[in-house]
């Protein structure tokens, strides 16, 4: 197997896998935050990409630093660039889809969160790196500039990273959502996108990036339940009742909708929500789940095309 074939299987695992985890992943059946457990669906695009964007930092890191001891020759240039521009695509969308899913779990998109903000901040600052590359005529000057920059900006990395630990912060710390089911899953999602991050090192795979699309199509047709049955919250249930956030009470039993209806004595229902279709009632996935699916294969496809031009 090349290297091509292999960067096509991984980009199929990703989208199949980012997909599958989305709309039928487990979830958590009981939250402490305000909204609803469908939403740490979420976990499955978001997590791996702000994960990877750590890893893309410290690789962009030890390249830079590589370059300035060993000399910087064209191969580890080219990475070094590759790295630092997954750093900006990675923060963008790890700040873009948080704040998607914060407006539903924190009751605010933007609640001023250490890690949340830091990550703004990283995403802003590796923005500046094309200009920096592009900018300077001389391209022994522009590298060199490149590694300073890259040395400097993985500071703003590390402190992000430990942000949730240094201060009060709605963002859980490092290593403590790695639990359980979710955990393992999330786990090989993180792999999986790891893989494929260095093996963009090594291979382009022109038109790879298409299947992302396809991905982003299926992720907004999955989300059809939204645009024709209008679901509406729970707030409350009984052994066979479901009471909706607009007065509602629908007849039928929570465990038809959601087994177990509830965990260590807390019905599981209320906060997510349900729509009623066929005169049946069915539980509704959280639409920040797909939005956020659709936007991680957006900014993957123009990873990759940023890959296609190095």
């Amino acid at each position: 197997m090349n290297l091509v074939s292999l960067l096509y299987i991984l980009v199929v695992l990703d989208v199949v896998s980012a997909l599958y985890f989305v709309n039928w992943g487990p979830f958590p059946l009981v939250v402490s935050e305000l909204g609803a457990p469908t939403a740490y669906l979420n976990v499955y695009v978001h997590v791996p990409a702000a994960i990877v964007l750590y890893i893309a930092a410290a690789a962009a890191l030890i390249l830079a630093v590589w370059g300035v001891w060993r000399g910087a020759s064209e191969r580890v240039v080219k990475w070094m660039d590759f790295s630092a521009y997954a750093v900006a695509l990675l923060g963008w969308y790890a700040f873009i889809s948080g704040t998607i899913w914060a407006a539903e779990s924190w009751g605010t998109p933007f609640a001023l969160d250490p890690r949340q903000m830091s990550i703004l901040v990283l995403a802003l600052v590796f923005s500046i790196y094309p200009a920096i590359r592009r900018g300077v005529e001389d391209p022994d000057r522009s590298v060199k500039l490149a590694q300073v920059f890259v040395i400097a900006g993985f500071v703003l990395s590390v402190v992000s990273l430990v942000a949730p630990i240094v201060a009060q912060a709605f963002h859980p710390r490092p290593g403590s959502t790695l639990t359980g089911t979710m955990g393992a899953y999330m786990g090989v999602r993180i792999l999986l996108l790891t893989a494929l991050f260095f093996a963009l090192f090594f291979s382009k795979a022109r038109g790879a990036g298409w299947l992302y699309v396809a991905g982003a199509l299926a992720a907004v047709l999955l989300m059809y339940p939204w645009f024709v049955h209008h679901p509406l919250r729970v707030v409350n249930v009984t052994q066979s009742t479901i009471v909706l956030e607009d007065g509602t009470a629908l007849n039928a039993p929570p465990d038809s909708v959601l087994s177990p209806a509830f965990f260590n004595g807390t019905p599981t229902l209320p906060k997510n929500f349900v729509a009623v279709a066929g005169g049946g009632v069915f539980l509704v996935r959280h639409f920040s789940a797909y939005v956020n699916a659709a936007l991680y294969f957006a900014f993957m496809f123009i990873l990759l095309k940023v890959r296609e031009r190095l």
